[in-house]
């Protein structure tokens, strides 16, 4: 269940972010070509941050998530706070480092927890995403036709965010031994790397710009 939590919490944000936009640009003042320039931060946030959680999550997936859905509530926060296009562009970058890195360590999570208990996750955990958003968009919607503005919205959804992170404490994981670390030569795999995530880089920052 904390798993679930984290992931429905996650797409809780998302799924009001999308009915946000219009009152965000109204707010703004800003054109739709500005918002959208805006808006590639989140992706080149993104990119830099799941590849380094990758590498600093390992073996400590538990404080990982609950550090990077921390990290994701404060930056909700701050686009609250932002009042100008700069101010904003700058949080979505925070936001799209967070959400990146949230991404990769509840991955990581689910996968040690999976190891350890034998039980499939994954389509659960996942399945959350999805039905956080369908439920986030209109609630946001009756919320701003009640009277409440983007500030308030967000600020309620990094303390949920907050609250939801410290379920990830009754996460009952064991110790996993180290892995034999392997030196083999891996240099002739790093240039196909280096493509497949360029190639990546390019189809994430293609599908986010259409999204919103």
């Amino acid at each position: 269940m904390p798993l679930i939590a984290v992931c429905a919490v996650w797409a809780v944000f998302w799924g009001s972010w999308s009915a946000l936009l219009p009152a965000i640009k109204l707010e703004l003042g800003v054109s739709a070509g500005d918002l959208g320039l805006a808006l590639s931060a989140v992706p080149v946030g993104a990119l830099p941050a799941m590849a380094l959680t990758g590498r600093l999550a390992r073996g400590r997936e538990r404080a990982a998530l609950m550090v990077t859905t921390t990290l994701f509530a404060l930056s909700v926060a701050c686009v609250g706070l932002a009042g100008s296009l700069w101010q904003l562009a700058a949080a979505l970058l925070v936001v799209g480092a967070t959400s990146g890195a949230l991404d990769i360590a509840l991955n990581l999570t689910a996968g040690r927890v999976e190891r350890e208990t034998g039980r499939r996750l994954f389509q659960p955990v996942h399945a959350a995403f999805p039905v956080g958003v369908i439920v986030a968009a209109p609630a946001t919607g009756l919320a701003r036709s009640l009277g409440y503005g983007v500030g308030t919205v967000l600020a309620a959804i990094a303390v949920i965010t907050v609250v939801t992170s410290l379920s990830v404490l009754a996460l009952p994981m064991g110790h996993v031994a180290a892995e034999p670390s392997a030196h083999a030569d891996r240099r002739g795999l790093w240039g196909l790397a280096v493509v497949l995530g360029a190639l990546a880089a390019c189809v994430l920052i293609i599908e986010n710009s259409v999204e919103q």
